[in-house]
């Protein structure tokens, strides 16, 4: 009996968030979304690098507060990130959860650890 491969309901939010939502319903600007794919090619790169975690194997439920808090300290220390900067990525990310709890109810739980 084959094991179920769950779907990757992180990567299909992200997505859809990046290349759907943001240009389409929220008609963000093209540096907008830009910008927040950057904040999430960070996020994803020190994931792997920083908590081996592999971004096509990242969940809803993995992505938790402590998770975020560590990636912020991380952004400042490590990167050495302006306040302001790290504040523009944690907006990115914010949006992304807000997105999130509106168009998929079976994941408000989850991003509400978050948010």
């Amino acid at each position: 009996m084959k094991k179920k491969v769950k779907e990757n309901d992180f990567a299909r939010h992200l997505s859809y968030f990046l290349s759907k939502y943001l240009p389409g319903q929220m008609n963000a600007s093209s540096n907008t979304v830009i910008s927040y794919r950057d904040t999430f090619k960070i996020f994803l790169n020190y994931c792997r690098t920083e908590k081996n975690l592999k971004p096509e194997l990242i969940q809803m439920e993995t992505v938790k507060k402590e998770l975020i808090v560590d990636f912020l300290a991380w952004l400042e220390i490590e990167r050495e990130c302006s306040i302001s900067t790290r504040n523009q990525r944690l907006a990115a990310i914010h949006a992304f959860f807000g997105y999130v709890q509106k168009e998929s109810p079976e994941n408000l739980f989850a991003s509400c650890r978050f948010v």
